[in-house]
């Protein structure tokens, strides 16, 4: 979807909340739909050249004041917003899918708000349309999923221990959450880690503890990431190893971050890995039993011939303790 696309949708959004929501903080609203607090003025000032008609009364007003000086929203002259939405069969039943989806990352108080919605639409479409879906999510602790939610809904800071599962560690961080949401079946947050002093995404199944703190989030004006290549986003200083990849390990760069470079005539493709833990670049190539050679780092290289010999060495010593 363009920028100019997820704007005009965004503020769809944003009008009937603002209206049911008069004096929100510009805080709250940009950790609501996960954009930046500076889109979301930006957004605003957008939104007063729409309207019905040229002159006042019949364009959209904020109260420019208010949002300023005291970063908090009034919006006035939006009422012709509430007219009734109608929306085809398609549409409605695109709407179900949605909230499904939607519900299943929601928290309690979430949820309630989603269930009525849903109900009220399934209601009105009937039978005229069937939405035989049912949306699957990783299963995360219901204290820690709390957590998170109330964090983002109070725009707190979150204290929190996280796994992680390329190094079989665990770390204490303190984070600013943005957004949550679903990505394959997993629940994620989107947050600014004091600790990386960047944005991340956290499992929220890794997460062993969470605790809202008193602190309030911070504006670190940041653009929200483009998640249609994943999670894992790939910049100017990401990691990479040098490879070649044989033509029965071409299909990798269907799945993971690749560039590749240059082919030569036997069909073996020099290409850049991107991963940002050396471990799981290592397991990675591993796994692809002889398909895939490092180039560099030459630390890379050692610690694969090191694993790969280690584990040779191990069926070698089951095999010669199954024939004694």
């Amino acid at each position: 979807m363009s920028t100019s696309q997820s704007q005009v949708l965004r503020m769809l959004a944003m009008v009937p909340y603002l209206q049911g929501n008069a004096g929100v903080p510009v805080q709250q609203i940009a950790a609501d739909l996960g954009i930046t607090p500076k889109q979301v003025r930006d957004d605003l000032k957008l939104l007063m050249m729409t309207g019905t008609g040229e002159y006042g009364g019949d364009l959209i007003d904020v109260d420019l004041t208010a949002m300023e000086d005291q970063g908090v929203i009034y919006l006035r002259d939006a009422e012709f917003m509430t007219r009734p939405l109608r929306v085809t069969a398609q549409e409605g039943a695109a709407l179900v899918v949605a909230l499904r989806t939607l519900r299943a990352s929601a928290g309690p108080d979430e949820a309630v708000v989603i269930d009525s919605a849903l109900a009220k639409i399934e209601a009105a479409l009937g039978d005229s349309v069937q939405t035989p879906v049912d949306v699957v999510v990783d299963e995360v602790d219901a204290t820690i999923h709390q957590s998170v939610t109330q964090a983002l809904a109070d725009a707190r800071r979150l204290r929190m221990v996280y796994a992680t599962a390329g190094r079989d560690d665990a770390t204490e961080r303190l984070v600013d959450p943005r957004r949550l949401f679903t990505e394959r079946g997993r629940l994620y947050l989107e947050a600014w880690c004091l600790k990386a002093q960047d944005l991340r995404f956290f499992r929220l199944d890794r997460i062993v503890t969470a605790e809202v703190t008193d602190q309030p989030v911070e504006d670190h004006d940041t653009e929200p990431r483009n998640l249609s290549d994943g999670v894992f986003t790939v910049g100017a200083d990401t990691p990479f190893a040098l490879i070649e990849l044989h033509p029965s390990a071409h299909w990798m760069t269907e799945y993971y971050p690749i560039d590749l470079i240059e082919q030569d005539s036997r069909g073996v493709w020099t290409a850049k890995l991107y991963g940002a833990d050396p471990s799981w670049l290592r397991r990675l190539v591993i796994r692809t039993a002889g398909s895939v050679k490092v180039l560099e780092p030459a630390t890379l290289r050692s610690a694969v011939a090191t694993a790969a010999q280690a584990a040779l060495s191990a069926y070698d010593e089951l095999d010669s303790s199954s024939k004694e």
